[in-house]
């Protein structure tokens, strides 16, 4: 199955009223990199192409994710995650090293806090990790979409 490609605000608007969440699911949906830019902003508030406040962007992105979780259990060990927490929620490329995609849903793991750790802090843990080969799939997609603007 290919992803849908979502091209304008109205088709994101149309997928979004039937209930699917398009910025999160990168299998089922590929939307413009400009876009995907343009629809970060107005949900989160700040990207690295426009202004805002970072600290509430990041409190806007975290939730979000949170909220958009399907199992809300870590993707690693699946220890249940009982409720709201911004730690559960691990970037995958770092907001330091990549700040262009800070605030894309497709960046972010839902994590325990020993995972999430060992997700970016010990590169020898990162390799035995399970979500590593996903991870490594979603790394490709971010840079390819990302180096076209």
């Amino acid at each position: 199955m290919y992803p849908i490609l979502i091209n304008t605000k109205s088709d994101y608007n149309l997928v979004l009223g039937l209930g699917f969440s398009p910025l999160n699911d990168w299998q089922r949906f590929k939307i413009d990199i400009l876009l995907r830019i343009e629809l970060q902003r107005a949900i989160f508030g700040h990207t690295i192409l426009g202004p805002g406040n970072i600290p509430q962007a990041n409190q806007r992105f975290y939730h979000f994710c949170w909220e958009h979780s399907i199992v809300k259990c870590c993707e690693e060990c699946q220890l249940p995650l009982s409720e709201y927490s911004a730690v559960f929620i691990s970037h995958i490329l770092s907001r330091a090293g990549y700040p262009e995609m800070a605030h894309d849903p497709r960046n972010h793991n839902l994590l325990c806090g020993t995972c999430h750790h060992k997700w970016e802090k010990d590169n020898n843990s990162r390799s035995l990790m399970k979500i590593r080969k996903k991870n490594n799939r979603i790394i490709r997609l971010l840079n390819a979409d990302y180096k076209t603007i």
